[in-house]
Order: structure tokens, then C-alpha cells, then sequence
């Protein structure tokens, strides 16, 4: 099969190859000993040569399409491309720590205001929010995703590497933050995603209050909301009213309550500052008749995966 590789890479070998390659692959590895380390980091390093095979793996196992009918072996493969793409977020914040970016949200902020609170994401948490528990729901991950109040850029380059988005966005009213997130997407744009052969949606990043920026556009919509006032979740609430039906919004402690928003499940997550629970909405074509509902797969506790 290694022999093989040279061959399925060729700009001319079809997709529908590739994938019959990748599950080959990915069978083998997950059922026998017959590959070393060295020779699955060998395939893996070839892979990531040409990022559309690649990533046709990632979206393969993680957004929905057919894949090897083994979980064991689903579960083999998403391991190995989840930890490629966090090695590839990693170093897109090599330069850009949390303290860093702690740091910056501190200048010129109003220490009154919670809404102002920095904290960041984890890589794996939101990762298997969007390709774990969105597809259970049957939402895709395609379209325009947005994080609203995106710090330096964590949450978007997170969808960016592990959704089929054709684009990603962050809005973030700090200035100082906002600069930060440009200087995070030149990084990941011009060295990262060559260097880890990752395909590129269009990035965007808007330095604005999103109370009051337009955002009606999105698919998919992720707020950390842990230290936001109720004002605040009210304002949220009043403006994803604007979203189309079947669109989707994920808060992170606070829930959006609201007649036109089903609550479909909850879950909790690791996030910088500890545990979080993960609310995830779906935008309804007629107000709900209980806004109140519980959710329909309610979990204890679900803390990211470790690698």
C-alpha cells in the first residue's frame, strides 16, 4: 500500500481513489499490526502533500459522508486527522498565547463590564461540538460560520480546519484583539496551511459590536457566552431572530431562550477557564410552542478529548 502512494497523490487521480485509498488505509491500520509508526506517519506525511486528499478524509469521517463501516476504524482515522489539524492550530498560535491574548483584552477595557471577559476555546471541545454533535443533529458544516467575539481567532480557525465552510468569520469588538486576529490569519493563510497541507476557506475577521453588525447570513453561529449579562443574551436573542430557519447557534453556559430557538442539547466541555456547557440551538420556521423545553439528549459531563 505504500507503494501505492505516489501513485494516488498524481494531480490526476480521482477523489472517489483517493477515498478508496483512505479507507484501505485506515482499515489496515485500525485492524492489523502490519503498519509501524513510522510507516503510518510516512502515509500520514504523504496525505498532507496534497491538502484536497487530505482533507476529503477529514471530510469523509467527520462531516457525514460515507466512510469505512467499522467504527473502530472511524474512530482510528478521526483520531489521526483531529490531531494533525490541532498540531496545525497549535502552531498557528505558536506567537499568540492566552496570556498574550489575556493581556491584550485587558488595554483600554472596562474591568465593570463581564461582557468584556476574555477566555478561550479549546481545540478538541469545539472541534467535536461542530464535527461530533452538530452531525448527530443532521446540521452541516457548510455555508458561513461566524464567532461572535472571537478574541485573537481560536473558534475561527478551529471551523476553518475541521468544517467544509466556504467561509469563516470572526467579530470582535476589541481593536487591540482585532489586530491580533489579522496577524493569526497571515500566519495560518501564507505558513501553516501550506506547510500542513490544509485547504483554505475565505477568512474574515471585522472589528465591530455585534449587537449592532449584521450577521443574519450565518449557518452556523458560535458565542462563548460564559460571563455575558442577561441584556446582553436578550440582544443576542432578539438578533438571531434574523437568521434563516435551520440555521445554528452555539452558546457556550448561558442558553438562548428564546420562542423562535429549540434547545437541542447540552453538554459539557473543557474551555481555558475550566468546564463549560455547550448549548446548541436550531433556528425554527415558527416559534416553538415551549421555549422552555428541555433539551432532547441531555449529557452529565463530556470533557473534550485528550490526545
Amino acid at each position: 500500500m505504500l507503494r501505492c502512494l505516489p501513485y494516488i497523490i498524481r494531480p490526476k487521480s480521482t477523489l472517489p481513489t483517493r477515498r478508496k485509498f483512505l479507507y484501505r488505509a485506515g482499515e489496515t491500520m485500525a485492524r492489523s499490526s502490519y503498519f509501524t509508526q513510522n510507516q503510518e506517519e510516512e502515509i500520514l506525511r504523504t496525505l498532507k502533500q496534497r491538502g484536497r486528499m487530505f482533507f476529503s478524509a477529514n471530510r469523509v469521517m467527520d462531516n457525514g459522508r460515507k466512510g469505512p463501516e467499522n467504527k473502530e476504524v472511524q474512530a482510528e482515522i478521526r483520531k489521526k486527522v483531529r490531531s494533525h489539524l490541532e498540531l496545525a492550530w497549535e502552531d498557528t498560535f505558536k506567537n499568540m498565547t492566552t496570556l498574550q491574548a489575556r493581556q491584550l483584552a485587558h488595554r483600554g477595557r472596562d474591568h465593570q463590564n463581564s461582557d468584556l471577559t476574555y477566555g478561550e476555546v479549546n481545540f478538541q471541545s469545539l472541534a467535536r461540538i461542530l464535527s461530533e454533535d452538530l452531525k448527530k443533529h443532521g446540521i452541516p458544516l457548510t455555508g458561513t460560520f461566524y464567532d461572535l467575539g472571537s478574541g485573537v481567532g481560536r473558534g475561527v480557525i478551529v471551523a476553518a480546519l475541521v468544517g467544509s465552510f466556504s467561509r469563516v468569520c470572526g467579530i470582535e469588538v476589541s481593536k487591540e484583539l482585532y489586530k491580533a486576529s489579522i496577524a493569526v490569519q497571515n500566519e495560518f493563510e501564507t505558513r501553516v496551511s501550506p506547510a500542513y497541507g490544509v485547504s483554505l476557506s475565505e477568512m474574515n475577521f471585522i472589528q465591530a459590536n455585534f449587537t449592532k453588525n449584521d450577521w443574519s447570513d450565518g449557518n452556523v453561529i458560535f458565542i462563548n457566552s460564559t460571563c455575558f449579562s442577561k441584556s446582553l443574551m436578550e440582544k443576542i436573542a432578539a438578533k438571531a431572530v434574523h437568521l434563516v430557519p435551520g440555521s445554528c447557534v452555539v452558546t457556550l453556559t448561558q442558553p438562548i431562550v428564546s420562542q423562535y430557538f429549540e434547545l437541542l442539547e447540552s453538554k459539557k466541555y473543557e474551555m481555558s477557564w475550566g468546564d463549560a456547557t455547550a448549548h446548541i440551538h436550531i433556528r425554527t420556521q415558527n416559534p416553538s410552542s415551549n421555549i422552555e423545553k428541555k433539551p432532547r439528549n441531555r449529557s452529565k459531563k463530556f470533557p473534550g478529548a485528550q490526545i
